[in-house]
């Protein structure tokens, strides 16, 4: 409890200081523009992930219209976490205290609102329960679907987790174990959960998301993510987020390949010293190399799932029944100074991620949204280019905002990743997009620009500049903002484009 009541100050002090920005805003708009929970389903298509994260800001944003109720249910979620750890693992005072105070909860997972903080909760729980994986199989169960279908990487983990069982229930079978009776039903239920959180992550057709991949190169199969996951330490400047101090460096990144296997080499040796720790790293390490060679190369967060599996594999060890041979001795004495170390390298990672959050800006979302409504422009008509930053602006506007994009002529909150937006409209196309819009509807229009307009490609319509904020760490969330007064549709100039389908102001699906 004690380890609780000082993490809180922590968390509320990151949350309280950290401006929401696409990513977490996007699930939000995705849940705040679905009327059903399977419309979140089909809505969220785009994304490669699965829906239980969009499913419970659903039930959030229903109840509140309120983006900060997120925040404040993920200060929850990673509060629990911390309970959790320090009450149930079996580790010393020390690590369990230093859990609390290291990057991914003290940053990571609790003061940028994702699906990952609730994967780490549902990781832990299923720790927690371990000892009774057989005398309650349906927690077992439920708890490896609810790890399975919250984000993809923590599929590949419930993935190392149902092999892991595999391997004890078939050593059980030939013992004629009695466990091995109820063994089918969290195997089969993790199976079943992975399936679907894997169909729910295959984009659709028309998708640009990233597709699976051949690796263009045998050197590409380097786990240099392991690093970033197992040893998070940012850069202290200002582009901190998703930067690791260590692979900056150039004579150590010419090691790191080496590095990382011999790092998992010797996390995989302290855990040998249990069958099922082994599996479950083994397994679910080598699936995450796939995702992140073969699909996506992911960021730290991301990439933490390895520091995931690892401490659920010490936690395991540690839980089970000691072995008389010298050498599985020597490794699972090894566990818990491994678990602590690393913690311990955590805990500076930490300090330098919030202060530099405290310090500069992470996106401009929260600033643009707070002029427009300043400026009694929050339900104005909306032009955005590029749309996908705009999510940033458009979730904290409220429950109705939406903005018209000029790659597809169509409104939109959420941004779906479909081929026909996969192009970049020149300024000159944007302004007249924006003054043909507004011409229709006889109202001004705002355009919201992730950078500055070309004063020379802009002719012939009045253009004024409200704000630049542009000192956001994330650069694509610099926000320009203009005014374009409403001019009757016989004084706008022909709208010209490169798209590669042609539209035209009759078929802009203006509503």
């Amino acid at each position: 409890m004690l380890v609780l009541l000082a993490y809180l100050p922590v968390a509320i002090f990151a949350i309280s200081h950290h401006e929401m920005w696409r990513d977490e805003l996007h699930c939000w708009l995705v849940a705040r523009d679905s009327v059903t929970p399977w419309d979140v389903v089909r809505n969220r298509a785009y994304d490669g992930h699965p829906p239980l994260w969009y499913l419970l800001l659903w039930v959030l944003e229903k109840a509140t219209h309120d983006p900060r109720s997120m925040q404040v249910a993920h200060v929850g979620i990673a509060a629990s976490a911390v309970w959790v750890f320090a009450s149930r693992a079996p580790f010393g005072r020390l690590p369990r205290a230093l859990f609390a105070f290291g990057y991914f909860l003290a940053y990571e997972y609790v003061a940028i609102s994702r699906c990952y903080g609730l994967a780490l909760l549902f990781a832990l729980l299923l720790c927690a329960h371990h000892r009774r994986r057989f005398e309650r199989p349906t927690v077992t169960a439920l708890l490896l679907a609810a790890l399975a279908l919250t984000t993809t990487v923590a599929t590949m983990v419930a993935a190392g987790y149902a092999a892991a069982l595999t391997v004890e229930w078939a050593a059980s079978v030939r013992r004629r174990h009695p466990a091995a009776r109820r063994a089918w039903i969290p195997i089969s239920s993790a199976a079943a959960a992975c399936l679907v959180a894997l169909a729910c992550a295959w984009p659709p057709a028309d998708s640009t998301v990233a597709h699976l991949r051949l690796p263009s190169a045998v050197a590409s199969f380097a786990p240099t993510p392991l690093i970033s996951g197992i040893l998070p330490i940012p850069r202290a400047d200002f582009f901190f987020w998703n930067s690791n101090a260590l692979l900056s460096f150039e004579p150590f990144g010419r090691v790191a390949p080496v590095v990382s296997l011999g790092l998992a080499a010797w996390l995989l040796f302290v855990l040998s010293c249990d069958r099922f720790a082994a599996v479950l790293f083994a397994v679910g390490g080598f699936l995450l190399v796939v995702l992140f060679n073969g699909v996506y190369g992911g960021d730290v967060r991301h990439h933490g799932f390895f520091f995931v599996l690892f401490l659920m594999g010490a936690w395991m060890a540690r839980l089970a029944t000691p072995s008389e041979t010298a050498r599985t001795k020597v490794r699972r004495v090894a566990v818990g100074p491994t678990v602590t170390a690393l913690l311990l390298v955590h805990i500076p990672a930490a300090g330098i991620a919030l202060a530099y959050d405290y310090k500069y800006v992470f996106s401009s979302g929260r600033r643009a949204a707070d002029f427009l409504r300043a400026k009694g422009l929050a339900n104005a008509l909306f032009v955005a280019e590029v749309d996908f930053p705009t999510t940033a602006v458009l979730g904290q506007l409220g429950s109705r905002a939406v903005a018209y994009s000029p790659r597809t002529g169509r409104t939109f909150s959420f941004v779906k990743w479909t081929r026909d937006r996969h192009w970049d409209p020149t300024d000159e196309e944007s302004v007249r997009y924006a003054a043909s819009l507004s011409a229709s509807r006889g109202e001004d229009a705002v355009l919201i620009m992730n950078r500055p307009l070309i004063p020379k490609l802009v002719e012939g319509v009045a253009v004024t500049l409200l704000a630049e904020l542009y000192d956001s760490m994330i650069e694509e969330e610099n926000f320009y903002i203009y005014r374009l007064p409403y001019v009757p549709q016989s004084a706008v100039l022909p709208v010209p484009t490169t798209s590669p389908e042609v539209w035209s102001y009759d078929s802009m699906n203006i509503r």
